[in-house]
């Protein structure tokens, strides 16, 4: 059994170009669009998950102040963001040892708050991408995949959305 520990340590990359003054990044909620299923067979009605149709899936990323690389974010079209992580974990053994994450996502910004300016104070801008694409890899292993364009929905190595494609 292993046990997460606190996030000791994050870089982020818009493009391939490190982004200096992030403070946080809130990853996207996955949320299944469902419809109402009724009539003859089922007692009442049943919210149903409808197979790989996603919601809106928003990433927020906040910054203690504006520079030249972040201003640049808020370009049109879409942009590639990469998010590396470590977090401490204690292991069956009771040792700890460090853990490498890492989120790839392909967005486009639809949002940018530029802050406030304020004496004494960080200027605390932030963006907001719709993300089109999501991979997130754990210690060196794909755990999920969402790419809405090319209807891809993979959890740690199955495809659900495999069946879907062959049909279409």
């Amino acid at each position: 059994m292993i046990i997460s520990g606190a996030i000791i340590a994050h870089k982020l990359l818009a493009d391939n170009e490190e982004i200096s003054d992030n403070v946080s990044c809130e990853l996207p909620s996955v949320e299944l669009d469902t419809a109402e299923i009724k009539g003859a067979g089922i007692l009442g009605t049943i919210d149903m998950p409808a197979t790989g149709q996603l919601g809106s899936m928003a990433m927020k990323m906040d910054f203690r102040s504006t520079n030249k690389k972040i201003a640049g974010m808020a370009k049109n079209g879409k942009q590639n963001i990469e998010l590396r992580f470590v977090r401490d974990t204690v292991t069956a053994t009771g040792s700890v040892a460090p853990e490498g994450s890492k989120i790839f996502a392909t967005g486009i910004v639809k949002k940018y708050d530029l802050g406030k300016v304020e004496d004494n104070s960080t200027q605390e801008s932030s963006f907001e991408f719709e993300i089109l694409r999501y991979r997130q890899v754990i210690a060196g292993k794909e755990v999920l995949l969402i790419d809405k364009q090319n209807y891809i929905y993979k959890i740690n190595g199955v495809d659900y959305m495999q069946q879907i494609r062959s049909l279409l």
